[in-house]
């Protein structure tokens, strides 16, 4: 192998033993080299001695110089500047090839040197040695400033305090830290600074005083300072505790490993590369900044939705949006999902009446994963079961670890901080101070309608918000695809980055709506309350059998965001849509929580009404024993013993006498009536009493007669 000047040539056995070629003399066949860890004037070696120990493999070609240097002037210090020229002068005038390498004649030349500059023999050698072992280049000869400070590998030690003195005097003595300080500086630190509570590092200062540097005070009892030793100062305890601890060790002990990952660590990568293309969604859901009302009565607050969110981690773009006044939970997340899975132009008309552009939302893929945090229905085995059924991979990010998903968190702040100046009822941060108004008076969006402006927003950013920090890839770069959402899914998808898979509705309802029984009844399928038929239903006459044999249960999937129609299994390929009776079309529409809440409600309303009821019924009761009891009293006044003989012999005789009687009386009334209209002067309170006493009491003459 062939050796150029300025190549390096380290040992096998010890790796510290570099040489340096700094001149081959092939007249001789000689190597000069020196070693660039301990500067010295070169020695020569015969060429095949080295090549034969290359060969071997004893030493080796070394690519990495461990002195070369990249330095501009423009970052050196005019001193710096100035010894460099000054040594390169020096080494100008001396280094002259063969005579350097020769012993005599660089002596005469480092002689003639030193008279020339007025520097010693030894100086001058050492500018020659540094040159040689540097790499034989200007900026070999900087002097060593940047050294300057380093910690040794030996810490030095103090017999005085180190620093500039104190301007003013004090009682309290100080004294250079020593080891036994040190050990009570550190036991501190552990004891009163690097705990849960989080004390400052002056609290942790004062009670490392209290409890080594103080005495008790014989007339009080407290401690105070032993002013007669010396005393560690803040500044010592300070210096201490940023040379012993750097500023990531200190945050892992006293904020914890979760705190320090989640809003400490270093940000170098991104969600982009980790996600390898589009189909890696994330999923999550948090509570709407709003208060809703109810879609039935405007009146009635029916709280803050939950809002669940999917978003395609390499084209920022948003999958799905679902709202719903449910807790989180399997249901709601069986909602959110059906929802990513489903085409959005149906899911806008279906359910919320909306007519949107298929291009302006065209996302209804099933991904190869699923990202989400450890929420309780994100760590259920439905979750699992889904996936698997749908051969999704789910992927459980660590606990407390939002910023693995920070796409899709940062998008519920990006949505609800855009809408919340347009929406009244929204929470506001002032409602607890004085004057305050309550924002959830103000509320007048219902659950609808509310959904309805969230997929306006998203449709908003996927189609309009342009990614500014976005990682555009060189393929993008050339085809000039803008970093706009919708145009990266796209791109995507053209390109078949991201592996994504459709899947027929039926099967998406199959796997993912939501599993309830409903009840075959004779009026109809139960479920929820409301009633359901199908063809199916009535061509097997299931009602019918119902009243006659019974009732029995049947598995339904049911779409909580529409209850119009709920779906049963015939077989492993078909479905039996069945759709709300006529009596309960008022409910078509309608949400799973919005039905729930008005049966409530009714439920409630009923309840409220219980006492009036009761009332009623018991001043009812009231009303008709009082009329029992008069009747009774009147039956006896007309018999001596107490007993009425009944005539049960001529109940068709005394019923056309009743009728008579009743017809005469009416009459009666009616020509009394006609005379008051004439006169004028009819008294009505008791006038028609009188005349009634009269025919009431022939009545029960002819009553008494026909007994008897």
């Amino acid at each position: 192998m062939q050796l150029v000047i300025n190549d390096l040539l380290q040992s096998t056995e010890n790796p510290e033993f570099i040489q340096r070629v700094v001149w081959v003399d092939k007249e001789n066949q000689l190597y000069f080299l020196v070693n660039v860890n301990e500067p010295s004037f070169p020695y020569s070696e015969e060429i095949h001695n080295i090549e034969a120990s290359l060969n071997t493999g004893e030493i080796a070609k070394v690519a990495t110089d461990p002195w070369a240097i990249s330095v501009n002037d423009e970052d050196l210090s005019k001193i710096e500047i100035e010894k460099r020229e000054t040594v390169w002068k020096v080494i100008n005038q001396i280094y002259l090839i063969p005579d350097i390498f020769i012993p005599k004649r660089r002596s005469d030349l480092i002689k003639a040197a030193s008279k020339s500059y007025s520097l010693s023999t030894k100086t001058v050698r050492q500018y020659l040695k540094r040159y040689w072992a540097r790499g034989m280049v200007k900026n070999a000869l900087l002097p060593d400033f940047n050294n300057c400070g380093k910690q040794r590998e030996k810490e030095r030690q103090y017999t005085k305090k180190a620093g500039r003195p104190f301007v003013y005097s004090s009682t309290i003595q100080r004294a250079a830290i020593n080891d036994e300080w040190k050990k009570i500086i550190r036991i501190s630190l552990e004891k009163y600074y690097f705990i849960r509570s989080k004390p400052s590092l002056k609290y942790a200062y004062q009670q490392m005083v209290k409890e080594h540097f103080s005495k008790e005070d014989e007339r009080t009892g407290y401690k105070v300072l032993d002013i007669d030793r010396p005393i560690i100062s803040y500044d010592q305890f300070y210096y201490w505790y940023r040379k012993w601890f750097k500023p990531e060790e200190a945050i892992h002990k006293r904020e914890g490993r979760r705190e320090f990952l989640q809003n400490y660590r270093a940000i170098t990568g991104s969600a982009t590369e980790d996600s390898m293309g589009i189909g890696t969604y994330a999923i999550d859901a948090t509570i709407g900044d709003i208060y809703l009302v109810s879609s039935f009565d405007r009146n009635k607050v029916i709280g803050r939705p939950v809002v669940y969110l999917t978003v395609d981690i390499f084209s920022r773009c948003v999958v799905s949006v679902y709202a719903g006044i449910q807790n989180m939970s399997k249901e709601s997340l069986r909602m959110a999902l059906a929802n990513a899975f489903e085409d959005k132009k149906e899911f806008c008309k279906r359910t919320l009446d909306m007519d949107i552009n298929e291009n302006d939302w065209p996302i209804h893929y099933l991904p190869h994963t699923i990202m989400a945090d450890r929420g309780s229905e994100l760590i259920s085995n439905e979750l699992t079961q889904i996936t698997e059924d749908l051969n999704i991979k789910f992927q459980n990010l660590g606990p407390y670890r939002p910023e693995l998903k920070a796409v899709c968190e940062k998008y519920f702040d990006i949505l609800q901080d855009h809408i919340s100046p347009f929406l009244p009822g929204v929470v506001q941060k002032d409602f607890m101070k004085r004057g305050g108004k309550d924002y959830r008076k103000k509320a007048v969006l219902n659950l609808n309608e509310y959904v309805q402006i969230l997929v306006r927003t998203v449709l908003y950013y996927n189609n309009h918000n342009y990614l500014s920090d976005y990682p555009l890839t060189q393929s993008m770069i050339a085809e000039k695809v803008p970093p706009i959402p919708i145009e990266i899914f796209k791109w995507g998808l053209r390109k078949g980055t991201g592996l994504l898979r459709t899947m027929p509705l039926d099967a998406i309802r199959s796997n993912v709506l939501p599993k309830a029984s409903a009840k075959i009844t004779p009026k109809g399928i139960n479920f929820g309350g409301l009633y359901y038929t199908c063809t199916k239903a009535l061509k097997e006459r299931w009602f019918s059998k119902a009243r006659i044999q019974g009732s029995w249960s049947m598995g339904v999937h049911y779409d909580p965001q529409d209850l119009s129609n709920i779906y049963i299994r015939i077989d492993r390929l078909n479905y039996e849509v069945c759709s709300l009776i006529e009596q309960y079309e008022m409910y078509r529409g309608a949400k799973m929580e919005e039905v729930v809440s008005l049966k409530s409600e009714r439920k409630q309303q009923k309840a409220e009404y219980e006492e009036s009821s009761l009332n009623g019924a018991i001043q009812l009761a009231q009303d008709i024993e009082e009329i029992v009891k008069k009747a009774k009293k009147e039956a006896n006044n007309q018999i001596s013993n107490g007993e009425v003989p009944k005539d049960i012999k001529n109940i068709r005789e005394n019923r056309e006498k009743e009728k008579e009687i009743l017809k005469r009386e009416k009459q009666t009334v009616v020509n009394q009536n006609n005379t008051e209209k004439q006169s004028n002067k009819v008294n009505h309170d008791t006038e028609p009493v009188k005349v009634l006493d009269i025919f009431r009491k022939k009545q029960k003459e002819v009553l008494y007669d026909g007994d008897n």
